[in-house]
């Protein structure tokens, strides 16, 4: 029995020594991965702008960029060619470097007012210059450039969640 443990372990250790010489980044890339996750169940937001959910978020370089994501339900509701909008900020600002994190959601409905369109959805994104140190990660709802507000909702029935991850530069 203590035989087969020991063959375990070391087929184990082998396999990690395996991948850490594949990691370009040696074990540092491998075990030093900074990431984060807020999750929301049944989140239930009708607001129709602000700030949705916050998700404190600790960067440990300057020199690296913020991959973010909101996976979940979101909806507009009785309106004819209208558009809601979510995005992220970053301390309060949205990123601008290289462009903003957002996604919308359209409606055009002969008949909008019955329509209550319930989907998940994702919007991903890299933000590059974020500063080091505790960042304040906003997921948001708000107008569409050129609508009014929309009867807008976030999260439905489901889990709702904002990842974070601290990634290394991009290719010059």
């Amino acid at each position: 029995m203590m035989a087969k443990r020991s063959i375990s372990v070391l087929a184990l250790c082998a396999q990690l020594m395996l991948l850490i010489a594949l990691s370009s980044d040696g074990a540092e890339g491998l075990l030093e991965r900074n990431w984060r996750q807020c999750v929301y169940r049944n989140l239930n937001d009708g607001r129709n702008t602000g700030l949705i959910k916050e998700c404190l978020f600790y960067k440990k370089s300057a020199d690296t960029a913020l991959r973010v994501f909101f996976n979940g339900v979101l909806r507009i509701y009785g309106c004819h060619a209208c558009c809601g909008r979510w995005y992220f900020t970053f301390n309060g600002a949205e990123c601008s470097a290289p462009q903003a994190i957002d996604g919308v959601v359209y409606m055009l409905f002969g008949n909008a007012g019955r329509k209550n369109l319930l989907r998940v959805r994702q919007i991903d994104g890299v933000c590059e210059r974020v500063p080091k140190g505790i960042v304040r990660v906003g997921f948001w709802v708000g107008k569409c450039a050129g609508y009014g507000t929309a009867d807008a909702h976030t999260g439905w029935n489901s889990v709702s969640r904002i990842f974070v991850e601290e990634v290394p530069p991009p290719q010059a």
